[in-house]
């Protein structure tokens, strides 16, 4: 039925039963192809504004970021037992605003994600990216729990 499914992953435990549904859809579905995407954090660092007094500031900077070699999806990409149709991307940025790129710019027709990664507290002062995701992707989207 789905042809080009990208499976988003974080490490978390949700993230692990993402990757087992995409193994077992694998399995079943021999014409689907399957991109594992991670999405590393972009590294926030305080800064000192001195110009204003001794007050502090937290700025993005995704170029000083690297993408570790083994990540989530790395790690996923190895357990499929051949790697025909099956691809991994690793990307520097927010979570859901990424996901929602890859997934415009390459024509998926399936999301499948986590239902839950970080907590609590993120999830509240973030924004959960599995809801951001669902609410607003331009294709289905399969939150795996």
């Amino acid at each position: 039925m789905f042809r080009k499914i990208l499976v988003a992953l974080d490490g978390s435990e949700a993230s692990r039963k993402a990757t087992e549904w995409a193994l077992n859809a694998y399995a079943e579905s021999p014409k689907a192809e399957f991109t594992l995407m991670y999405a590393h954090p972009v590294p926030v660092r305080m800064v000192a504004y001195e110009p204003y007094g001794a007050g502090f500031g937290y700025v993005t900077s995704p170029q000083d970021a690297e993408v570790p070699l083994e990540n989530p999806a790395s790690a996923s990409y190895a357990l499929f037992p051949d790697k025909e149709r099956v691809s991994q991307i690793a990307v520097i940025g927010h979570a859901a605003e990424v996901i929602l790129e890859e997934a415009g710019k390459g024509g998926y027709d399936l999301i499948v994600l986590g239902s839950e990664g970080h907590g609590v507290v993120e999830s509240v002062l973030l924004g959960s990216v599995s809801s951001k995701v669902l609410h607003h992707a331009k294709c289905s989207v399969l939150i795996v729990r």
